[in-house]
């Protein structure tokens, strides 16, 4: 009997990829994002070739920064299938669903406020102060780890900067984690080469390939209650015409539903309403 073919899902953010420290590299409009963008997906590259390694596997790539289309298509390896461009279901881990047996994050960063995580931020920087899911306040790691888990697929690999690593082990311990810097403030960092931070991703691939079928899923329990705080009030007061929302105070809405999916969904609709009433 021939083996299963396995499914991946790599789910890549920008902040955290090797040697981004600043906004510069991150923005499609400023100085050094041709070299942000190369070193994107070089990061991508090595996880892709640290599961072919070890697997037969079928591997989608999605897009999660900014306008998702900073990657350029034929440099990514060929082995895989790329999701890009904006809006998109599901957001940054768009395409995953039960038929997948596992979820990589790439160029995570950690949760807004978070001492010595670089550019980090929860979804949108402009727009949200804070998430809090089910009384736990989380950032993209677990937002996103929780879409994968919500269809049963196990988070497996988490790859960013040291202070997303953290946040992937508070989630779960079985998470494999590469760090690929160390930040000093929230600007500036202490960075491998290149070249060695992305052969530590590639074997970190390995390492969670061999994982797959014994990590448990991240997820949330429903009810789910959520917190969105914004960073103004006039985004709390366009967000409060959602017929889910209740105000809380000047800048928080909350949404109790009872399914993850449905409020991810007014998670994400509430940054698009934060985002166009405050322009």
């Amino acid at each position: 009997m021939s083996k299963k073919r396995l499914k991946v899902l790599i789910s890549v953010d920008m902040e955290g990829i090797t040697s981004i420290v600043s906004g510069n590299m991150t923005g499609s409009t400023q100085s050094d994002y041709g070299l942000g963008r190369d070193l994107m997906v070089k990061d991508v590259n090595a996880a892709i070739e640290g599961i072919l390694e070890v697997a037969d596997a079928e591997i989608c790539v999605s897009e999660g920064h900014g306008g998702m289309k900073n990657m350029k298509p034929e440099d990514l390896h060929e082995a895989a299938t790329l999701v890009r461009g904006t809006p998109k279901p599901l957001s940054q881990i768009c395409g995953i669903d039960e038929t997948y047996d596992a979820t990589m994050f790439v160029g995570y960063h950690s949760m807004k406020g978070t001492l010595r995580g670089i550019l980090s931020h929860t979804y949108s920087g402009r727009a949200i102060a804070s998430l809090t899911v089910n009384g736990m306040e989380i950032g993209e790691t677990a937002l996103n780890g929780a879409v994968a888990g919500y269809y049963g697929v196990p988070l497996v690999m988490v790859a960013g900067d040291l202070a997303v690593t953290k946040e992937a082990e508070a989630l779960n311990p079985d998470i494999v984690t590469v760090a690929v810097k160390e930040a000093v403030s929230r600007t500036a960092a202490k960075t491998l080469h290149p070249n060695v931070a992305r052969e530590m991703i590639r074997k970190g691939a390995i390492e969670a390939m061999g994982k797959i079928g014994s990590i448990e899923p991240f997820a949330f329990k429903p009810p789910i209650e959520m917190y969105v705080k914004f960073t103004n009030a006039v985004m709390a007061d366009g967000v409060e015409f959602m017929p889910t929302a209740e105000r809380v105070d000047g800048r928080t809405i909350r949404f109790v539903l009872d399914d993850y999916l449905k409020a991810f969904g007014a998670f994400i609709a509430s940054v698009s309403i934060a985002g166009a009433v405050s322009r």
